[in-house]
Formats: C-alpha cells, structure tokens, sequence
C-alpha cells in the first residue's frame, strides 16, 4: 500500500521511505523485493529514537524542508490487523493525500510539538542498554549483550521497539510465543503509547 501511495503521489514531489526496525538486514529482504521506494534498515535502533517511534507500525510526515509536520503515529498500511488496533487506515491515508495535494494538515503546528515528547530517564537509559547490548553483540559477548537486553526491557517494558526488536537479538521469533506474552502485558496495561492523530487530538484505541 504504501508503494502505491508513493505511485499515485510522486508526481507531487512525494517520497515514501519505509524503514525496518530490524537487526537482521537479510531478514527485511523478502519485504522490499518488487519495490521501487527505498527501503532501509534500522540496525541501531538510531531512527527510532531520533524520530520518537515506540511503536510499530508508525510514520512520520517530512517536509520538503526538512521539518516534521506529523510526529511518529500509529499508521497502518491495510485493514488486516484493524480488529486489534481499532484503527482504519483509509483515514490516515486520506489525510496524507490531502496533504500532499492540498498543503492541508489535520495536526498543527502546537499539536506536532505537543507529540514530540522528551523521552523519560528511563527510556533513554534503556535506549543506552540496548546500544550497549549491540556493541558487546559485535564483539561475541552473549552473555554481556544479554545481561544489557534484559535491563533495557525492564526500563521500558511497552516499548515496542525494544521488547519486539530485541527479539531476534535473542534468536527469538518476533511472532512466536514470547511476542504473543509481551502482547498479554501490553493489553494488561492498556496499550500504553499506541494512539493514532486525528484533527489536532489523540484518539486512543484502548477500546473495542
């Protein structure tokens, strides 16, 4: 979908660039075969953190002059997993050719800031961990990148970008029987952090 939201759009100057939030370079390759946008690899976890993604799936909305004039929010490609996330992606599909087309925005300028949070001491802690974690990784250092993982996960227990994407750095499935308990918690918890913009609020999707 969104290769051909790039199709039907780029005639305007727009661009989509998808990102995996993956460690496993190889692992993304079967999604981006048969696609023309870019398609790029977030091994560090650098474009997470820089653009404030806790959650997956999410998009951000770029400028042609380098400005976010939508912050990191729940996007959803299809209606597949709308059954979960109470989200209907015609929505935000729609408002993105509004903006493309017509320089109309539902989210000013006061919302985009109001959404851009600081990340807590904890989080960036965590964040630390992780890197940390992925150094002593390159240097065969298991038990250390383990150690490091751990305390990551316990700092930001509904990070998603941490619990799922440290997944595979344990040599655990992303969609086996570890994801499906972090998603136990997550709903436990009231889906903490997964949200979707709409007309300059925030439209929780805790509910059916």
């Amino acid at each position: 979908m969104w290769q051909q939201l790039h199709d039907e759009l780029s005639d305007h100057g727009f661009t989509v660039i998808a990102v995996a939030i993956d460690a496993d370079i190889d692992a993304v390759r079967p999604w981006a075969e048969g696609l023309s946008i870019p398609v790029g690899v977030d091994t560090d976890f650098s474009v997470a953190e820089t653009y404030g993604i806790v959650n997956v799936p999410a998009s951000v909305w770029i400028d042609e002059d380098g400005r976010i004039v939508r912050p990191a929010d729940t996007a959803m490609a299809d209606d597949r997993f709308r059954a979960f996330t109470s989200i209907d992606s015609a929505v935000h599909h729609q408002a993105l050719r509004s903006w493309v087309r017509e320089d109309t925005r539902d989210v000013d300028d006061d919302a985009v800031r109001h959404h851009q949070l600081t990340p807590s001491a904890d989080l960036q802690t965590a964040r630390l961990h992780r890197r940390i974690a992925l150094a002593l990784r390159d240097r065969g250092d298991d038990d250390g990148m383990t150690e490091h993982l751990d305390s990551a996960e316990a700092l930001a227990p509904f990070d998603w970008t941490i619990r799922r994407g440290n997944m595979p750095l344990r040599d655990r499935d992303p969609f086996g029987p570890d994801f499906f308990d972090f998603m136990a918690e997550f709903n436990a918890a009231g889906r903490p952090g997964y949200y979707t913009l709409g007309t300059g609020s925030v439209e929780s999707t805790d509910g059916p």
